[in-house]
């Protein structure tokens, strides 16, 4: 028997998916995932990131075209490739973003998509260690909870912030987000709280769930214009097909939901017919609207303040990190790749916060990934609103095939300006103190006198992706818009997007939080009647009805 779903991609919102919708025990679902499981002890361990990277094989390999504005540069784009996706590979940094962000969204994509609409879904799948309110969700499945202790790095970022003037922020979920303070995380006592852990593995032992990893999906079937299910190929390089009745959904990311698309017929014309695609449905903005929040990292060089590099060069110290893990659940490795964030405006005409920064205790170069031996951390910071927009296209019609990703970064002149204006804020916090008692030398333009060419051009050679890929299949209320207000597709029929592709614009901070709660919101919006989904389960009655 065919399934009732097929959802594509076990990532952040896959896994979150499949797990509500088979709350009902009628509805069937099938999650295909091109990755493997999840079963290495690093992908629960919280700081397990930077171990999974260097080991490889859980990460797509995606690079960049050439970007104009950054020298010719071809940046990597690692994106999860596991079940769980991207959320089980990352920083874990849990920011909602402001309110603002939401209610920007409503003005193209109608009231569902307003701060109030979407804030019920939002405290329904966390659960904050502060407790129920009428921000915070307090029963949901997510574990957030401030980090256990800081750095001392970090400690004097938020203080050495504090002496500029920025306010401290002890709840950046709670809709405002201006001010520092640290940044809080989606970890449990001692592990990961990912959707692929909260949402999914209780899920796993349901006979109406079927979970197929090691299997990429490389094109929806139609029938006419209507999705009739996918076909593809496993590990093995065997092929498959599985047809859905009611309806398949695409959370194969930023970059596989607008890929898969488009190697299915739903696209630019144009493109479709460069690169020998059958048109099924002319969407001409699938790959476009494409943004990324684009970071320049300032590293310093330090006196020993307790950083990974020291931690990672002494035998006995790593094994004291294994212990107080172990032990108390406290340390380096329950920490987040951000331990300290700040959210800034970087000038007296700004509204709301237009720069984030994050802290990090120790410093990489961007290629290597590699620890050095010099103690040392770094802090980056992007725009929290970017205006360029790129594309992702096809370079043949094999979706096996890596797609062409131009993110266009530094494209519009207000980024430039933006870049420059968040650059001067942070040469003003290097010198604060008691930030600067700790630094012994930088590896960036630290005097506040250097000329605005020489910060952009450090920029323009040092800046790189922050890993916050969004906007591909566009949400809105217009014709033109890839996806409606339901996430429906255009222009066919049994086709949902859910994923971050949606987001018709970037959230102002890390978009992990606001993609689990466009799942959660796709489950309300296709539930018939008011009032069927409750805080806690998505009641069988209601999953019933969930047609769309």
């Amino acid at each position: 028997m065919n399934p009732d779903y097929v959802i594509v991609g076990a990532g952040t919102a896959g896994c979150l998916l499949a797990a509500r919708l088979t709350e009902n025990p009628a509805v069937n679902v099938t999650l295909i995932e091109a990755g493997p499981k999840n079963s290495n002890i690093w992908f629960r361990i919280p700081a397990g990131y930077g171990r999974l990277f260097q080991m490889g094989g859980f990460h797509w390999r995606f690079s960049t075209d050439a970007e104009r504005q950054l020298n010719g540069r071809l940046l990597p784009w690692p994106r999860g490739r596991v079940l769980g996706g991207s959320g089980e590979v990352n920083g874990m940094v849990f920011l909602r973003g402001s309110s603002h962000d939401f209610d920007r969204w409503a003005q193209t994509c109608g009231p569902d998509w307003s701060y109030q609409a979407v804030l019920p879904a939002f405290r329904r799948l966390e659960r904050w260690e502060g407790g129920e309110s009428e921000t915070r969700g307090g029963i949901g499945p997510i574990r957030v909870r401030d980090p256990a202790s800081l750095s001392r790095g970090a400690q004097a970022f938020i203080e050495a912030c504090e002496s500029l003037g920025m306010p401290r922020n002890r709840d950046m979920n709670s809709g405002q987000i201006l001010g520092v303070g640290p940044a809080q995380i989606n970890v449990g006592r001692a592990f990961r709280s990912s959707t692929a852990r909260a949402y999914l593995a209780p899920a796993m032992s349901r006979r109406n769930l079927r979970i197929i990893t090691d299997a990429t999906v490389t094109k929806v079937n139609f029938s006419g214009r209507r999705a009739t299910g996918v076909e593809g190929r496993r590990a093995d390089g065997s092929s498959f097909r599985i047809d859905a009745s009611q309806r398949v959904i695409l959370c194969a990311g930023v970059i596989g939901s607008a890929q898969l698309l488009l190697a299915s017929g739903v696209g630019p014309v144009d493109h479709l017919q460069d690169v020998g695609v059958a048109m099924v449905a002319d969407s001409p903005d699938v790959g476009s609207n494409l943004q990324d929040h684009f970071a320049t990292r300032f590293s310093f060089l330090t006196k020993p303040a307790g950083t990974l590099h020291e931690i990672m060069a002494s035998p006995m110290r790593k094994a004291g990190m294994l212990l107080q893990y172990a032990l108390s659940q406290n340390g380096p490795l329950i920490r987040s790749v951000t331990e300290a964030t700040l959210f800034a405006r970087t000038s007296p005409s700004s509204v709301e916060a237009d720069a984030q920064y994050h802290f990090t205790n120790f410093y990489i170069d961007g290629k290597s990934y590699v620890l050095a031996k010099q103690p040392g951390f770094m802090f980056s910071f992007n725009q929290c609103r970017p205006h360029s927009r790129g594309t992702i296209r096809l370079e043949t019609p094999n979706a096996l095939d890596a797609p062409r990703i131009q993110p266009n970064y530094l494209s519009a002149e207000q980024d430039r300006k933006a870049v420059i204006a968040a650059a001067r804020l942070g040469q003003r916090i290097r010198w604060a103190q008691p930030f600067a008692s700790y630094v012994l030398a930088t590896r960036f333009p630290d005097d506040q006198r250097c000329p605005d060419d020489e910060l952009l051009a450090f920029s323009r050679t040092n800046g790189t992706t922050v890993y916050h890929p969004a906007g591909t299949c566009r949400m809105g209320s217009d014709c033109k818009s890839v996806v409606d207000e339901r996430l429906s597709v255009r222009h066919v029929d049994g086709l949902s997007v859910v994923d971050a592709s949606v987001m018709p614009s970037l959230p102002s901070a890390n978009p992990q939080a606001a993609t689990m709660m466009i799942a959660e919101r796709w489950l309300e919006l296709h539930a018939a009647g008011s009032g069927a989904v409750t805080g806690r389960s998505f009641e069988a009655k209601a999953a019933t009805q969930i047609t769309g």
